[in-house]
């Protein structure tokens, strides 16, 4: 009585055939990602601007840190006296 396939068994063929198409290309998509980030990787830092291990390169070391804590103070300073002289 049915001779080939039919409608819903092709429906559920061209769906499979999408979704396997899809996998394979986010598959290759990550791969290629990853191959192009490995391949133009951030150069190394000198040493003297290594961060500790176990911290990212965000982080601010030796010289930086002192120079971020004197310019905090200076504002907190700066700041602290423009209240004091609106307060009065």
């Amino acid at each position: 009585m049915l001779s080939g396939t039919t409608s819903a068994s092709a429906d559920v063929l061209l769906m499979v055939a999408v979704v396997v198409t899809t996998a394979v290309l986010a598959a290759l998509l990550v791969g290629l990602r990853r191959l192009l980030e490995a391949r133009w990787a951030l150069p190394a830092l000198p040493d003297e601007d290594q961060p500790p291990a176990g911290l990212g390169r965000l982080v601010p070391v030796g010289r930086q840190v002192d120079d971020e804590y004197r310019r905090g103070l200076a504002a907190l300073e700066s700041w602290l006296l423009q209240n004091r002289r609106s307060a009065t």
